[in-house]
């Protein structure tokens, strides 16, 4: 028995592990992750589920003691273990009543990353203990009833065998295929002598150790319960079990290890992808694609980039069935990507599924494919997630040319160009380009030849993101030409020499095809005779102020205002002090008083610009204590927010960490998600993009750790605008 495809039949439980609202193109190298998840215990084994992504290589170690090994230790010595799957470990031999640590490593040719956690193997019961002794009363066994309001499933067949996983849940599921918190799960792989064809067989199942026909798999059945992004009391196991199909139902009577009694029942739908003959009597399309075009080989097989009016997909085949002129005729029935390679049973799977500029996760479907001489009829029936059936037809030849490009395509001319962010990761800057009719396109370019504000002269290469930050490369992503996305295979950027922006980007599209995009930025003032009059000063932006009071002292802050070289700042209208820094601080002022303060952002060349209005705020100082007050003369910095209680979120998505207590809010970018400590503005790891209140400010020193030694708390040892900010989150964001 070939245990690994057991472990991906289980794991794949929702079939969305990987989920397909992924808008990145398939070939970018991103930083590998991986995250180890405890499960169950006896006295001489551990089960736990190591989770990876973007991995090229991933090895596991199981040590006695506290010592974590490095992840250049682990991936030398470790054991080997399956990349970018959530693989269910058992380590078996180890001493009872022990603490180990199980720590993970996982690598690319871009980076590596590293997780682990302590586990305690359980001791050993004394047959002659409390409780034991002959005439003892067994303890009051629970009995417990659960209606379970959702399904997930999936099958393999291994030697012959036909293997069904079920999970049986009050609750949904997340991207990665567990539960989500609050919610209570039944995972069981059962062993049928026979095929289901589309849905789970009929027939009774028992508890077993062997792989035979009507046997629920022991080691791959379990219940655990979800809160805080984790299991509460890992994966419990079952003692024993049996479970009855009938049509449309399921119910199962289980004894769990601590002796309670659960009885599970599920009444609905029980389809799964068999490669049966579960296709849906009537097909109604309700989407038409225009175009089915090659998109080429790809981690996933080969593929077709399928689009029509407001839609878009990408559809992946095995490669023994598909090429750039042919698809071979028959029933293809979906998978996730995280099971892609494994199965036997003839599959597809869908990356990037957009209905109308959203994203659209994908959990199970059909594509049925015929084919007469040349031309093709495919009938491809998509479960998303937000409970739509998307039914897509195409009748036509395969990888004939869209209307995006040609031999001499039209340009499509983009109005409106915004900075967007700086990578400090990658070294580029990413731009968003758009027009008035929803095209749009994210234009990154090395950050040699780009700033903020433009992107010099001369003539740039298109390479994908990870690299698009060595000098004379640029790369696009999220490319939408009337809905649909396009996929990007290769370009220039040629800028030209004029004191306005002006770009012409030539793409070659993954199908082949050429389009070109256009952005002119308009230009200030001039005459048709050829001279040009003195361009008027700008006006420098006007300030946003802030307060941050402590006391009766108090911090006045505000953004950074481009082409300013230092600030005005009026107390009351009498007092006035000129500051380089986008905050200054005032201490011992009077108690329980309502103060106005007025911000002016000078220039830095009057021929270019000329001071800003003013910006305001007012603020009221604290009550005086009833012992006094300060009676130094300190006017430093104000440390006000140190022992600060907040809470902290992570957009995995951005690399965004945001700290808040509701009133006052921080944010960072990381240059990477990991375990580790960040200098802030500076260094290797870093966090940069510092906002306060959505004020963005570069006055920012010091540390953010994400603590992987207290499950990834954000602790912050920080001055930003001149304020310390110490202490630790209240929850943890991983």
């Amino acid at each position: 028995m070939k245990i690994k495809n057991l472990f991906y039949a289980l794991l794949a439980l929702p079939l969305f592990f990987v989920a397909c609202n992924e808008n990145t193109d398939v070939d970018q190298v991103k930083d590998p992750t991986v995250k180890v998840t405890a499960g169950s215990a006896t006295e001489t084994t551990l089960q736990f589920v190591i989770t990876t992504t973007d991995a090229t290589q991933v090895a596991y170690l199981v040590v006695e003691g506290s010592d974590v090994p490095t992840a250049t230790e682990v991936l030398t010595n470790g054991k080997t273990a399956d990349a970018n799957v959530n693989i269910i470990i058992k380590e078996e031999g180890l001493k009872e009543s022990t603490e180990y640590v199980i720590v993970a490593a996982a690598k690319n040719n871009k980076a590596t990353a590293k997780d682990f956690i302590t586990m305690t193997t359980k001791a050993v019961l004394n047959p002659d203990g409390p409780g034991d002794e002959p005439g003892d009363e067994p303890g009051e066994q629970t009995k417990v009833e659960f209606t379970a309001t959702h399904i997930s499933t999936d099958y393999t067949d291994e030697e012959g065998l036909h293997i069904y996983t079920f999970e049986l849940g009050d609750n949904t599921w997340n991207s990665n295929g567990w539960g989500v918190d609050g919610g209570t799960y039944y995972s069981f792989a059962i062993v049928s002598a026979t095929k289901g064809n589309g849905v789970l067989p009929n027939g009774t199942y028992s508890l077993a150790s062997s792989y035979s026909a009507n046997t629920i798999i022991n080691d791959y059945s379990f219940r655990y319960q979800m809160e805080n992004g984790d299991m509460v009391n890992g994966m419990e196991s079952f003692k024993d079990a049996n479970v009855v199909i009938t049509d449309g139902k399921i119910e199962a009577n289980i004894e769990m290890a601590n002796g309670d009694i659960h009885h599970v029942v599920y009444e609905g739908a029980l389809t799964v992808g068999d490669g049966g003959t579960d296709v849906p009597v009537e097909f109604e399309a309700t989407h038409t694609a225009d175009k089915w075009y090659w998109g080429g080989a790809s981690t996933y097989g080969n593929k077709y980039m399928v689009s029509g009016e407001g839609f878009s997909v990408d559809v992946h085949f095995p490669t023994q069935y598909a090429s750039e002129t042919a698809l071979t005729a028959q029933l293809y029935t979906w998978t996730s990507t995280s099971w892609w390679g494994y199965n036997d049973f003839v599959d597809f799977t869908t990356r990037s599924f957009t209905v109308d500029g959203t994203s659209v996760a994908v959990d199970a479907g059909t594509a049925v494919v015929e084919v007469e001489g040349d031309v093709y009829h495919i009938e491809m029936t998509l479960q998303g997630r937000d409970g739509f059936t998307y039914m897509i037809e195409y009748n036509g030849k395969l990888n004939d040319k869209g209307e995006v490009g040609g031999e001499e395509p039209s340009a499509i001319v983009f109005t409106n160009f915004e900075y967007v962010t700086y990578n400090g990761s990658s070294y580029f800057y990413e731009y968003k380009l758009t027009n008035e009719a929803g095209d749009k396109m994210s234009l990154r370019v090395n950050d040699y030849q780009a700033n903020e504000s433009t992107i010099l002269p001369g003539t740039y290469n298109w390479i994908t993101s990870s690299m698009c930050g060595n000098k004379g490369y640029f790369s696009t992503n999220n490319v939408y030409v009337g809905g649909v996305k396009y996929d990007v295979s290769g370009g220039t950027l040629v800028v030209a020499e004029k004191e306005t922006l002006d770009l012409t980007i030539n793409l070659t599209l993954a199908s082949g095809e050429q389009a070109v995009f256009t952005y002119a930025e308009p230009e200030n003032g001039g005459n048709e005779g050829g001279s040009t009059e003195p361009t008027e000063p700008t006006k420098l932006a006007t300030p946003s102020v802030f307060g941050n009071v402590e006391g009766n002292s108090v911090v006045i802050s505000w953004q950074e205002i481009e082409g300013a070289k230092d600030y005005t700042v009026t107390l009351e209208g009498v007092e006035t002090k000129t500051v380089t820094n986008a905050y200054i601080s005032y201490a011992n002022l009077a108690w329980e008083t309502t103060y106005n303060v007025s911000v002016v952002a000078n220039p830095s060349d009057e021929a270019l610009y000329i001071a800003s209005d003013a910006g305001t705020t007012s603020f009221t100082t604290g009550v005086q204590p009833e012992d006094g007050g300060d009676e130094g003369g300190n006017e430093g910095p104000v440390a006000s927010y140190e022992d600060w209680v907040f809470s902290a979120t992570l957009d995995w998505g951005a690399k965004l960490v945001t700290c808040t207590d509701g009133n006052h809010t921080l944010t960072f970018t990381l240059s990477e998600i990991a375990g580790a400590t960040f200098s802030i503005n500076d260094g290797s790891l870093r966090a940069y993009n510092v906002t306060v209140n959505g004020v963005a400010t570069e006055d920012a020193t010091g540390t953010l750790e994400m603590s992987s030694a207290s499950n990834y708390y954000i602790v912050l040892d920080a001055y930003i605008n001149g304020i310390h900010y110490t202490g630790t989150s209240t929850n943890p964001v991983v």
